[in-house]
This record gives C-alpha cells, sequence and structure tokens, in this order.
C-alpha cells in the first residue's frame, strides 16, 4: 500500500471515530434538551408497541404479544391500557384453552343488593352481568348495553325499571320502565339512539331493579354499577382490521372493554344459537369472571320502553 492511500484510510478512520459519537452525543443533548421530542418519541414506541402486541394477540401468539405489552407499559409507565393488556393475555397464557377471557383490575363481585321480598321462587339471585363491582366497565360505545340475569319468580313481577345518573344522588339523566318477564333469562337495556351520548373518560352510575310489589319499593331487587366510555386510538385502528367478529371481540377484552365484548359474543349468539364456536366464546368469557352458572341461560326479547 502506498503513502498515498494509507494517509486517505488513516483520514477515514479517524473520521468514523470522531463522527459517530459525536452524532449519538449530539442527538441526545437535543433529545436531552428538548422535552416535547421526548414524549413525542415516547408516544411513538407505545403507540407502536400497542399495536403489535394487539395483532398478536389477535394471532393468538400470546406470549410474543405479552412482550409487546411490557415494552408499550416501559414506554408509558402506569398506563391503564398496557395493564389491561398484560393481565388478560397473562390470563390466556395460564387458561391454555380459554378462545376469550376478562380479568378484571379489581375482582369482586355484589350480587342482588337489597331485600329478596316475595318474588323469588328458590334462592335465586338476580345479578348483572359486569367483570366487577368494585370498579367501572369500560366501554368505547357512548350509547351502551347493560346485561341482567333475572331468575324465575314465584309471580309475575310489576316490572324492571333501569337509570343511569352523573353522578350517585343526581336526577336520572335515563331512566325507564320495562314490562316484566315471564322467564329466567338474561335482559339487556341499550342506552336509546335519541338520548344524548355518554361523554369519554366520565363515569356514569346506573341501576336495574325489578319491582316485586309497586306499592312497596323497598322489596326491590336493586342492582347498581358504573360505566365509563374511554377512547383509544390503538384498540380502534386495530378493531378496523380486524374483520371477523369473534376476533374483535378477543381484541376488546384484551383491551379492557368488557361491554364492547359481550355484545358482539350476545349479538353474535342471538344471530347464530345455534353455533357451538359462539356458545364457547360466551361460556369462556363468563366463566372467566365467575358467571359460570348463568353461562346456558337464554337471552330474553327484552327490553322495549313501555308507551
Amino acid at each position: 500500500m502506498n503513502i498515498k492511500k494509507r494517509k486517505l484510510l488513516i483520514g477515514s478512520l479517524f473520521a468514523v471515530l470522531v463522527c459517530v459519537p459525536f452524532g449519538v452525543a449530539t442527538t441526545s443533548k437535543i433529545l436531552a434538551a428538548n422535552p416535547i421530542l421526548q414524549v413525542a418519541q415516547a408516544r411513538s414506541a407505545y403507540n407502536q408497541y400497542m399495536r403489535q402486541g394487539y395483532t398478536a394477540t389477535r394471532q393468538r401468539n400470546y406470549r410474543r404479544a405479552l412482550g409487546f405489552f411490557q415494552q408499550a407499559l416501559q414506554a408509558r409507565p402506569g398506563d391503564r391500557y398496557a395493564n389491561a393488556a398484560i393481565r388478560n393475555v397473562q390470563g390466556y397464557m395460564r387458561g391454555r384453552k380459554t378462545l376469550i377471557g376478562f380479568v378484571p383490575g379489581k375482582p369482586g363481585r355484589v350480587r342482588s343488593a337489597a331485600s329478596r321480598g316475595t318474588c323469588f321462587q328458590n334462592a335465586d339471585v338476580a345479578i348483572p352481568l359486569i367483570p366487577s363491582s368494585k370498579e367501572a366497565q369500560h366501554t368505547t360505545k357512548d350509547h351502551p348495553t347493560f346485561f341482567f340475569y333475572i331468575p324465575k319468580t314465584s309471580k309475575t313481577v310489576a316490572g324492571l325499571e333501569f337509570a343511569l345518573r352523573e353522578t350517585p344522588d343526581s336526577d336520572p339523566i335515563y331512566k325507564e320502565t320495562f314490562p316484566p318477564v315471564g322467564e329466567a333469562g338474561i335482559v339487556s337495556v341499550t342506552l336509546p339512539a335519541n338520548q344524548p351520548a355518554l361523554q369519554a373518560d366520565k363515569e356514569y352510575y346506573w341501576n336495574f331493579s325489578m319491582i316485586c310489589d309497586p306499592n312497596s319499593r323497598d322489596l326491590d331487587v336493586f342492582l347498581e354499577g358504573t360505566i365509563e366510555v374511554m377512547q383509544d386510538e390503538n384498540i380502534a385502528a386495530q378493531i378496523q382490521e380486524t374483520s371477523k367478529p369473534l376476533d374483535r371481540a378477543v381484541l376488546y377484552a384484551t383491551a379492557g372493554f368488557w361491554e364492547d365484548a359481550i355484545s358482539i359474543l350476545a349479538d353474535l349468539r342471538r344471530q347464530n344459537p345455534n353455533n357451538p364456536e359462539i356458545q364457547q366464546y360466551w361460556a369462556d368469557l363468563l366463566k372467566s369472571v365467575n358467571l359460570e352458572q348463568v353461562t346456558d341461560k337464554p337471552l330474553l326479547p327484552c327490553c322495549t320502553p313501555q308507551s
């Protein structure tokens, strides 16, 4: 090698040794000096990991999904969506053969919260189909649906009543009485489209009553709980890319949106009452939150507002 070529090579190596660390250091200084860029970078990484996690979940690759959701949580510590996804994916990994499941952040359930009066035939009680009574159920819909199991009664109840409030003690923003049902089963109440949409990131309080005696409302069977509308761009993007309703239900359950998941499965059950796959998804979801006693109960044609 001649002297000229040797000098050229040495010069090139020197340039690499000097410029690469300087570039890295310069980039680090720019990020350190600009918190807006740091936030944007963390947000971009978080969104990427969450979407990759949902994609892996849809593909039933739960171990890979867990890794992505854990990376998302590192990018945004304490994030509710990442935490919910981690809980639910770990539930899939433990359940092995479970098609769909839901792990509440705060497990616990309250059944009928008032006297059973003379309505009931046996020791059955009314049950809200919610994952937990210790935290609000979450939904992406501003006109959500609420599900309740009604047991067999010794006599026909006078009616069913549903009310939705902004605070526990405020006047209802929606209240309706429905005709009684003549058999045990699951009823659903959907906030009508002509009612004001629920606001995002706000908890609402609902109560549901079976009116045993209209002249003695203290004998009502009374259920109560909360619901919160939440919007997340990452799950919304994944849902748009997912054509199969069963896969959508899995994604919603993984993201912590109980109301969306159970509503999809209830609709599929009504449309395909004898489909064993749909029945299995329905049973798995309810069993995951200790509602196995109502998995085989019929979906009743209720509730339509009385005129």
